[in-house]
């Protein structure tokens, strides 16, 4: 039986291990994430290094080492304070952060498809319908909620549990002078986060080379497994205590516990806190004039830290496991397709179906993958899990809207929301006997665009509605590598039916 498969068909393998590895936990050392689903980008998105400066620095201009105007992104690193400052670098450095969360803000702002996650074994393409901010903001306008009024203790308390979280900063917009409020987290929130997502590597490598030993394929993937496992296992539990003892689990969950028991007593109040937050999320790009939400992964940091990234390995060993993922629209047009390869950079896609085959005994992949929370000060899903609000029964338009059915799959505005983003970075990839033909065919479409296999970048030109970079690559005698950060796709969280309304509740305002 000869080894060789379609690209199609190894992909398909590909992201199946990916999907293993981030979702099918044992229930004791990695818990299961039955209410998660993994979308994958249909083509690969890089990001340069200073996508997510915005994050890390604010949002005012930074001088930068060895600057070229014109080639900002090549330099990352601010320069001495004691050096003078152009106020036109300034100036251009301020509009590239908020040109770059703008770009970010609206990625994950996208309601993900759930058709066709229940047969796909929780995998789905990234096929967007709506955006997250319209169904939040049409559930803070057009709701009502549980009609009590707290007590002015009770409403001390509640200001001083969300201080503990969240925090309120001014800054001043170098293009328009304008003064702008900031709600950022708190610095147990940051303390939090950052020890969460040590949790996640650790837990995520634990995974990867559990998943790799049960398919019983590999020989060398079950003795590792069973001479690693116990340490490995040490290491997750060691990254959950420290989570719990240096990142503050315990008291983030009981102040967000607090929080919780209130709303049922002060919802009123709440649904006006949550209103302006929402509205102090709320920026403008100063290039396009276009508002959006505040959103950024946590830590900010995350790409240049070794904190939260494991290795992923693909052979013929995994090959061999079985690992795969089919899935299917219920909207028609029959099985999504994830494996072909994909060229341009920008909106205009053309997907290809190569004749190259791949030998499965000699293909061999590797990379770096981590998983970033996302945030986003301006939506709480608290708000739209509570039994507290409904849509107003005297607004015709809205009365019978859903966020969510709560059927399996779910549907409705918003059946689900991007909670991690899925980063992967430092690509090797190798083709075997067939790499002189991938690298005659890559380099011989390069000039057309950037090019992609399924959910990963292979290098070339990549643009957006803010510029277009090209994005180098290697090929040598172990195949190709492409260095630098790409984004593949994100995990998403089904939501339950909402609003589910308590029914023993009568009164509303």
């Amino acid at each position: 039986m000869s080894n060789n498969v379609e690209p199609a068909v190894m992909m398909n393998s590909i992201l199946g291990k990916i999907s293993d590895a981030l979702l099918n936990g044992d229930g004791e050392v990695v818990p299961l994430s039955n209410d998660h689903y993994l979308a994958f980008l249909s083509v690969g998105l890089p990001l340069s290094p200073d996508t997510f400066n915005y994050a890390i620095e604010g949002f005012g201009g930074v001088m930068r080492n060895n600057v070229d105007p014109e080639k900002l992104d090549e330099s990352v690193t601010p320069h001495d304070d004691a050096a003078a400052s152009d106020p036109a670098q300034l100036a251009a450095d301020a509009r590239r952060k908020y040109q770059a969360a703008d770009a970010f803000s609206a990625l994950c702002d996208l309601v993900p498809d759930t058709s066709g996650i229940v047969d796909s074994g929780r995998i789905n393409v990234w096929n967007p319908e709506t955006r997250i901010s319209y169904a939040y903001a049409l559930a803070l306008q057009f709701s009502q909620v549980y009609n009590i009024e707290p007590d002015e203790e009770t409403k001390r308390k509640l200001d001083r549990w969300r201080s503990l979280l969240q925090t309120t900063k001014i800054e001043k917009d170098l293009v328009t002078e304008e003064e702008v409020e900031i709600t950022t987290e708190s610095e147990l929130v940051t303390k939090y986060r950052e020890k969460m997502l040590a949790y996640y590597g650790e837990a995520l490598a634990y995974n990867t080379m559990r998943i790799s030993a049960l398919a019983g394929q590999d020989e060398q993937a079950v003795h590792q497994f069973a001479i690693n496992g116990p340490l490995m296992q040490m290491k997750v539990r060691a990254a959950e205590n420290d989570w719990i003892s240096n990142g503050y689990r315990d008291t983030y969950d009981r102040i967000n516990a607090a929080i919780a028991a209130v709303e049922g007593r002060s919802f009123a109040l709440l649904k006006q806190r949550y209103k302006e937050d929402f509205v102090r999320s709320i920026l403008t790009n100063p290039s396009s004039g276009a508002n959006f939400l505040y959103t950024a992964p946590i830590p900010a940091d995350f790409a240049l830290s070794d904190s939260g990234w494991s290795e992923f390995h693909f052979d013929a060993g995994s090959f061999k496991s079985n690992h795969k993922y089919t899935s299917s629209r219920s909207s028609g047009g029959g099985s999504l397709d994830l494996g072909a390869f994909s060229i341009g950079g920008s909106g205009s896609v053309n997907k290809q179906k190569w004749n190259g085959m791949i030998n499965s005994e000699s293909f061999n992949l590797r990379f770096k993958m981590c998983r970033v929370p996302i945030y986003r000060p301006g939506i709480n899903l608290a708000f739209v899990k509570s039994g507290f609000w409904r849509f107003d029964e005297a607004n015709q338009e809205y009365k019978n809207t859903l966020l969510s059915d709560g059927a399996t799959p779910p549907n409705g505005l918003m059946p689900a929301i991007t909670t991690d983003a899925i980063f992967v970075k430092d690509l090797q990839l190798d083709f075997g006997e067939f790499n002189s033909e991938y690298e005659r065919n890559i380099k011989e479409v390069r000039g057309s665009g950037g090019v992609s296999w399924g959910p990963l970048h292979l290098g070339g030109r990549h643009s957006n509605r803010n510029d277009e970079r090209n994005y180098e690559y290697e090929w040598n005698a172990q195949g190709m590598k492409i260095d630098g950060l790409q984004l593949i796709g994100f995990l998403c969280h089904t939501l339950d039916k909402a609003p589910d309304p308590n029914p023993t509740i009568t009164d509303w305002i």
